[in-house]
């Protein structure tokens, strides 16, 4: 044991090592729950087109998203990695690891005598707590090519300063090459542009003192760069044109520079200050909140292994990293404070100038892509405010430890509600195939709120109808999610027939509440999947809003399978458990409507040699049903009375089934007496 201790304590690790522990911090943050991610919001256009339409429409998708060049990076990703989620999230995920050895690489070519320093900024980059869409996996791949690909183009053209004529030459175009594919792919990366200056500065500071020929120099060097970024604002300005009744990313801003130039400096500058200051700090203070630390969690105690595990790691690490050889006199503090500064106050100037900002956004989650450009800069100007402060290493290292676990706590919280998300999406998307394997087209699918977190309208509707590999569309989905309080709120109207439309990309639905179908989907309330019918209108279990428009919910859109019954495609959700309870409460439903009682007993006996039951007594409804119907009133009895043990308030709805079953189910004196012993045990003169 001394032995291994001393080996420890002995062992020194080479900066050359930091790319690797890049990626196993990476892997702490935001690796080890991807198995259980899924697609999300801005994912579901990508995987909707692509999937019911081919990759080819993704052109078509991209100009009414306002990114028409990014057609090219979706239309490979697709190809080369298909519809499986986890190959996506391995791909972001190495695409940010990548971005961030870039980086690393980009600080040890302009101060190769500082690679202590770099390795500290960039293990901070790495993590940086802002950025909340890492689980974006396809959403965000423009994102991560841009930035790998500017880093990149930002290392080559230090290459360039630092070479003979001809090599020069070689990596100016490679850079200038780079900056162009990540400019007219996606333009969240052409403010960071600037920083190209400060960093030409500084290199050639070093060799020309004269300020006006290092000037001239400096701006040489950067013409063809400038060349490329005044390209692509003309293009983007001048040339470009969004499709017909399209307003996206209009830069209102950089117009009213010419027509008020003072007040857009003035809104320029107070959203660069507060974006900035937004960048720096939100992410540690929802790093740091405790308010929800459930010790009893199973998630709480992996989260809390993993940061414990991720401390100590960055600990080790930087204590034995090996430190810089010698005294250093250069200009390290001013460089760098200047580049810090610069990419926090330069990054979001593509969002600032079409009017939008971090700070005014209503959706924290969705406004984090805002700040990934400054992220660089805020993770710089972090680790130089620390080294100020601090000047004891030891100290040093476990404050920056702690503060790369508190990142690391951020991101596994960030990515835990992407992972519920996935598993709630799973559910209701294959609760409703079992329940409704085909639906009307023209159908509105309708909640009272919003049931998926990280989703929102458009998205819910995009995967509802990837779910169903709907066929042959055109511009014009089948189906459309609308959760009514938002849309609609009022009952009334949606009752007596309301119009209920909606676009997105280049797809319009135009449906009416006339044919729609309600949903009540609690997971969280250990529920199955409900899609209501207008029996319903007294289930207790339901909001009042829910309980009277299930009088509109039409179950006769809902057609049963001709041949075999359709499944989720396999390599966006997997293969599904049909052995479980929700399987066989929706399939007895389906059998419900198609007086098919004989299916639903035989369902209620495949779900007993399962050994699943129901935990809402709701649930049981269409099984007391169908034992009524198959005159088995024993198992009516027993099963009437156990739901309601296990669900409070059901009584309205018990007793409406036992109406239906008085005057649809066989006639018999057994009937009677069962129905009358049970309406009087469930007391239901008090309900109708």
């Amino acid at each position: 044991m001394k032995k291994v201790l001393s080996f420890f304590q002995r062992l020194t690790i080479s900066e050359k090592s930091a790319p690797l522990a890049f990626l196993v911090i990476c892997i702490f943050s935001f690796g080890l729950l991807i198995p259980r991610l899924g697609f999300y919001m801005d994912d579901w256009p990508y995987v909707f087109y692509a999937k019911l339409k081919g990759v080819d429409s993704l052109r078509e998708m991209l100009v009414f998203d306002s990114r028409p060049n990014t057609a090219w990076l979706y239309i490979l990703g697709f190809n080369l990695l298909g519809f499986k989620p986890m190959a996506w999230h391995i791909t972001a995920l190495i695409m940010r690891w990548g971005t961030v050895v870039l980086f690393w690489m980009v600080f040890r070519a302009i101060w190769p005598e500082r690679k202590n320093e770099a390795v500290y900024i960039s293990l901070l980059f790495a993590v940086f707590p802002f950025f909340m869409l890492q689980p974006f996996a396809v959403g965000s791949t423009h994102h991560w090519f841009g930035f790998l690909a500017f880093t990149l183009s930002l290392l080559l053209m230090v290459y360039a300063v630092r070479s003979r004529p001809a090599k020069m030459m070689i990596f100016t175009t490679l850079a200038m090459s780079l900056e162009a594919a990540h400019l007219f792919t996606s333009e969240y990366f052409s403010g960071l542009e600037l920083l190209r200056v400060f960093i030409l500065w500084i290199l050639v500071s070093r060799s020309e003192a004269l300020f006006s020929k290092r000037a001239m120099k400096v701006f040489f060097n950067w013409l063809p760069y400038l060349i490329i970024l005044g390209m692509f604002f003309y293009w983007r300005v001048v040339v470009y044109e969004n499709p017909p009744d399209v307003t996206r990313n209009e830069p209102v801003i950089l117009m009213q520079l010419f027509s008020e130039p003072i007040k857009a400096i003035g809104f320029l500058i107070s959203v660069s200050i507060k974006d900035a200051i937004s960048v720096l700090t939100i992410g540690w203070q929802k790093a740091a909140d405790v308010s929800n630390l459930d010790f009893n969690s199973p998630f709480v105690q992996f989260k809390l292994g993993i940061c414990l595990i991720s401390f100590g790691f960055a600990n080790f690490y930087l204590r034995r990293l090996l430190p810089n050889r010698a005294e250093i006199n250069d200009d390290w503090t001013a460089g760098s404070l200047t580049l810090a500064l610069a990419g926090l106050l330069t990054g979001g100037l593509p969002i600032w100038l079409i009017g939008r900002s971090i700070v005014d956004s209503k959706n924290l989650l969705s406004a984090s892509r805002f700040g990934i450009p400054a992220m660089f800069g805020a993770a710089v100007l972090s680790f130089l405010a620390l080294d100020y402060f601090v000047n004891e290493k030891n100290k040093k290292i476990l404050i920056f430890s702690f503060a790369l676990t508190l990142a690391v706590n951020f991101h596994l919280d960030n990515t835990r509600e992407f992972s519920y998300s996935w598993e709630k999406q799973v559910r209701l998307a294959q609760q409703l195939l079992w329940r409704a394997p085909e639906i009307d087209a023209g159908t509105a699918i309708l909640t009272d709120e919003e049931v998926l977190g990280i989703m929102g309208e458009y998205a819910v509707s995009f995967s509802i109808n990837t779910a169903y590999q709907v066929k042959n569309i055109v511009n014009t989905p089948p189906y459309w999610y609308f959760p009514f309080y938002y849309t609609n709120p009022n009952v009334n109207e949606l009752l007596q027939g309301a119009p209920l439309e909606s676009s997105k990309l280049s797809m319009g639905f135009s449906g009416n509440s006339k044919q729609m179908l309600l949903l009540s989907f609690n997971p969280e309330l250990n529920r199955c999947l409900w899609i209501l019918q207008p029996q319903d209108t007294n289930l207790r279990l339901v909001s009042d809003d829910m309980r009277q428009l299930s009088a509109g919910s039409d179950l006769t859109l809902i057609k049963q399978a001709d041949g075999e019954d359709p499944t989720l495609p396999d390599d966006i959700y997997g293969k599904q458990n049909t052995k479980s309870w929700c399987y066989y409460f929706q399939k007895a439903g389906l059998a419900r409507q198609y007086e098919q009682w004989d299916q639903v007993v035989k369902l209620w006996d495949a779900a007993q040699s399962a050994g699943e039951r129901a935990d809402n007594g709701f649930e049981y409804v269409p099984f007391i049903e169908g034992f009524g119907h198959t005159e088995d009133w024993e198992q009516v009895l027993a099963l009437t009375k156990f739901a309601k043990r296990i669900t409070a308030g059901l009584e309205p709805s018990l007793c409406t089934a036992l109406d239906r079953l008085a005057a649809n189910a066989p006639a018999s004196r057994e009937r009677d007496e069962t129905i009358i012993n049970l309406k009087d045990d469930l007391k239901c003169g008090n309900y109708q």
